[in-house]
């Protein structure tokens, strides 16, 4: 199996003292290029040994390259393996002045992964915090409209049933966003709550989106056992995961959304289940998720449902193959 390479260097005079601290190499060590310039390099990174001598100062005092291959080191962050190359630098002249230190991880260390996704995470917090505060004057709108269209088409059941939801459903994501732009997952309100009756009310809905992109929805509500919840929060994962198995299937397909109970890890557990005939996710993705899609800007809907989940010592779990849909399992311990 070829693993993904990570490439980063840096330079050092002949006292081996850091001339060149480029970024990539700062979010290795996480040490800023204010700190690391002029330090001797094995004072910010880890020391490249072979032989019982130092790499980098061989290939200064021979003035040829070196290469080292599958480098164990203890780096700042955790373990890592490593390729690296070590090329003298020369003047016009063809004195030695230094050299270029090119690193190749075989795999990011895990300390580093964490920075990184720590990083987008908190950027995304900041774009979710400036959504939340767009989205009010919108929403007052649309519940004007809602407003106008029930009182304009009162004889018509079925819009009435759908205006009634619309109505409750925007003051929820009101009362949702001043709690949001105040408070975090911990200051839910978690009540017992039949999860097949927030089913119901997603198959309706997601009905006419499913409709429209020519998806054949299926719902199957099979006994269940109470569960201790804020519901909205957990109409919100589930719609999530909804959203993403339609948007999946822009062509159609088939949407299966099934309730029941499980015993797993020798606890009894509350399961949804949702799957699609939709793309699908490769396996490399699935590995680092939700980490690797919010990197590249997606997949935050999923990752609020997870967290969502883990809040009430729930788990979600993924099984997928490319170009054959998606599962999304979403467990929640019963009382």
């Amino acid at each position: 199996m070829r693993h993904k390479k990570y490439a980063y260097d840096f330079c050092v005079g002949k006292n081996m003292r850091i001339s060149s601290w480029g970024r990539e190499v700062e979010s290795f060590t996480g040490q800023a290029a204010r700190l690391a310039l002029k330090k001797k390099y094995y004072e910010v990174f880890p020391r490249l040994w072979m032989n019982g001598q130092d790499v980098v100062q061989q290939s200064l005092r021979d003035n040829k390259a070196s290469v080292l291959k599958g480098y164990t080191v203890n780096c700042f962050h955790g373990q890592s393996s490593l390729d690296a190359r070590i090329d003298p630098l020369r003047d016009r002249s063809g004195n030695v002045v230094g050299a270029r230190v090119t690193v190749f991880n075989q795999s990011a260390c895990s300390g580093a992964k964490a920075l990184e996704d720590s990083r987008h995470l908190i950027s995304i917090g900041k774009q979710a915090s400036i959504f939340a505060h767009r989205i009010r004057n919108p929403l007052n709108a649309i519940k004007g409209a809602v407003v106008y269209l029930r009182e304009k088409y009162q004889k018509d059941q079925t819009l009435l049933e759908f205006t009634d939801i619309m109505e409750d459903e925007i003051e929820k994501l009101n009362d949702s966003i001043s709690k949001f732009l105040g408070a975090s997952l911990s200051d839910m309100e978690p009540k017992k709550t039949d999860l097949n009756l927030i089913l119901k009310k997603m198959e309706i809905v997601t009905s006419l989106q499913a409709n429209s992109n020519n998806i054949e929805s299926s719902y199957e509500y099979g006994e269940m056992p109470l569960v201790k919840i804020d519901s909205f929060q957990f109409e919100q994962a589930i719609l999530n995961v909804i959203n993403n198995s339609l948007e999946a299937m822009q062509n159609g397909g088939n949407l299966r959304v099934r309730s029941g109970a499980a015993r797993r890890l020798g606890k009894q557990w509350a399961v949804v289940e949702i799957s699609d005939t939709g793309g699908g996710i490769d396996k490399h993705r699935r590995s680092d998720f939700p980490a690797g899609l919010l990197r590249e800007g997606r997949g935050f809907g999923l990752f609020i449902t997870r967290e969502v989940l883990n809040a009430f010592g729930g788990e979600m779990e993924i099984t997928s193959r490319k170009g054959f849909g998606t599962t999304v399992k979403m467990y929640l311990p019963v009382m």
